[in-house]
């Protein structure tokens, strides 16, 4: 994975992130259109990251919008989505705009390395059910397919599920990590994960 700079996009205040790894990249760019992303990520990552002698630069800004323009500035940075593609369909879009967007991603970012970490799944689960292991696969799953099945019944999942829209965020085939989230009692979220090299 590269390692220089890193290009946050949705970055909120760096819950998900630990500062160990952010502080692999010599520079960091975050972008979140929260104005308390920028105090809330210096407090819980600034003051480490610039003992270490990383720059780090906090924008207030809707950082997909300005995705062409980033990976044009940027083509060697290494782009993570954090947590953020798969709130896409809550915006107030219709939900065909929001998977046509979702499934654009993976075009818009040709020719530099980027990964994703998103919500693919939420709903109810069974209270007693053991939590699963997290899970290594390949992207391309389908909620219909029997890996998917076999996925939500392993989390417990009492239907009516939630589709976050994010199946085709990813390349077919890129390797994935799926991990079950305790969002809350009684509700889980199934989080995919995975990163791309530069493709052309």
């Amino acid at each position: 994975m590269p390692r220089q700079p890193l290009v946050l996009i949705g970055a909120s205040a760096g819950w998900m992130l630990p500062t160990a790894w952010l502080a692999q990249f010599e520079e960091i760019h975050a972008w979140d259109i929260d104005p308390w992303a920028q105090p809330l990520f210096y407090a819980r990552h600034g003051r480490h990251l610039k003992r270490q002698g990383k720059a780090l630069h906090l924008h207030t800004g809707d950082g997909l919008a300005l995705l062409p323009e980033l990976v044009r500035r940027m083509p060697g940075a290494f782009f993570w989505f954090d947590n953020v593609l798969g709130q896409l369909r809550f915006t107030g879009l219709p939900l065909q705009e929001t998977s046509r967007r979702l499934g654009q991603i993976q075009h818009q970012m040709k020719g530099v390395a980027w990964g994703s970490l998103h919500d693919r799944m939420s709903g109810p689960r069974l209270p007693d059910h053991p939590w699963p292991k997290a899970k290594a696969a390949l992207a391309g799953w389908a909620m219909e397919s029997s890996q998917g099945q076999d996925w939500l019944r392993s989390t417990g999942a009492v239907s009516p599920w939630l589709d976050h829209l994010t199946e085709q965020v990813l390349p077919q085939g890129t390797p994935v990590q799926y991990t079950a989230w305790h969002f809350k009692p009684g509700y889980a979220h199934w989080l995919e994960m995975g990163w791309c090299p530069p493709t052309l």
